[in-house]
């Protein structure tokens, strides 16, 4: 038999089990809303976590202001803030994990940071790792194509026009990959045989001229990485050895230009990470993530950040990081803010680009992979 003490709890536990149910139906029905960002922040960063969702953060007061949710391999967000809208290039799969398969670019409100809209393209859009470089905008005039890379493994480009919201086609860049947007309608892209392909495209997503420059690295000796930064006339790139080279493009032609050397390719300093490379354009200054290794170590983390005169190749500072980083960018404005992510310690450093005073970290995030200004 049960002790009488025993009776006593449970017949307690059960009359104010039946009183909270009798108190709760008399509450109301409880009612939400929907903060909207109406005006973003002067350092808004997006950090993509590579984990299905990417993070908006103030940069100066450290504080989140929301979460966009994407499906598999949303790997760079396309964002226009004259329009008020993000774009990025999604796969969903009809059973999670596995079943059939399906790409979209989906379109986010900046405001709510809710889907507004999707086309679906080609379902074979490369995800394999978090690289910016896997989609890009061109614009001229009226006409707006999203490009999406895409490998099966041959590679090639999907097209989709984002004014009318339809894929608009496929084109083959055998050799070539990665997307680049330069002047109109027209991309680079980086080729195995050690060159640069430009391609031009009409309003209609058609191709209508492709050109291939000189070779200017070596593939096997000293390759070229695929994660530069945009300047005010083409893009930034770097070799493994630390070898600087810009590329712009004049009236449907490439331009190679070899710049300067940065650190020693033969065991000493080396630019590496998963974003190493950011330019403040104002200010003309190359931004690397570097780190001390030997052969293969591109992708270590950087345990500095050198300031380089863009137009001499000249180190104007070095920026010893109380954390390794994978991955760097810059804010483009006077008052511009360096910012430093880190993987491994799951949190990003908020650096005053001109004074290197530290103002903050960013943690619990995740997995800050690309880092992005909004």
């Amino acid at each position: 038999m049960m002790p009488s003490n025993i009776k006593k709890a449970v017949c307690l536990i059960s009359l104010t089990w039946l009183t909270a149910l009798n108190a709760g139906a008399e509450l109301p029905t409880e009612t939400y809303g929907q903060l909207t960002l109406d005006t973003l922040p002067q350092h808004t960063l997006l950090i993509n976590t590579f984990s299905q969702n990417a993070v908006l953060f103030d940069a100066d007061t450290q504080n989140m202001l929301g979460m966009i949710s994407t499906g598999i391999g949303a790997n760079a967000f396309e964002v226009d803030r004259e329009k008020g809208v993000i774009h990025t290039a999604e796969t969903y799969l009809s059973r999670h994990t596995r079943g059939q398969r399906t790409d979209v670019i989906s379109t986010y409100d900046i405001r709510t940071l809710s889907p507004i809209g999707e086309i679906t393209i080609a379902p074979k859009h490369a995800s394999g790792s978090p690289m910016r470089h896997y989609s890009g905008i061109v614009k001229d005039g009226k006409a707006e194509l999203m490009l999406v890379n895409n490998i099966t493994p041959a590679v090639s480009i999907s097209v989709a026009d984002l004014t009318s919201g339809k894929f608009l086609g496929e084109i083959p860049t055998a050799g070539c990959g990665m997307i680049y947007p330069a002047q109109g309608l027209s991309f680079l892209q980086l080729c195995g045989d050690g060159s640069a392909q430009l391609i031009t495209l009409n309003d209609r997503g058609e191709e209508l001229s492709r050109v291939r420059s000189n070779t200017f690295f070596d593939l096997e000796a000293d390759p070229l990485m695929e994660k530069p930064a945009r300047s005010e006339s083409g893009w930034v790139f770097n070799t493994f050895h630390g070898k600087v080279f810009q590329i712009t493009t004049d009236k449907g032609q490439i331009r190679v230009s070899s710049l300067f050397q940065v650190g020693n390719g033969d065991g000493g300093w080396r630019i590496g990470g998963m974003q190493p490379v950011a330019i403040h354009r104002s200010s003309q200054t190359l931004l690397l993530l570097m780190h001390q290794g030997g052969e293969n170590t591109h992708k270590d983390p950087g345990t500095e950040v050198w300031y380089i005169n863009l137009k001499t190749g000249a180190t104007i500072h070095r920026l010893a990081l109380a954390v390794p980083a994978n991955s760097i960018e810059v804010s483009q404005d006077a008052s511009a803010l360096l910012y430093a992510g880190s993987i491994v310690e799951d949190q990003v450093q908020i650096i005053d680009l001109k004074t290197t005073v530290t103002m903050g970290t960013i943690s619990g995030i995740g997995l800050p992979t690309i880092l992005q200004n909004l």
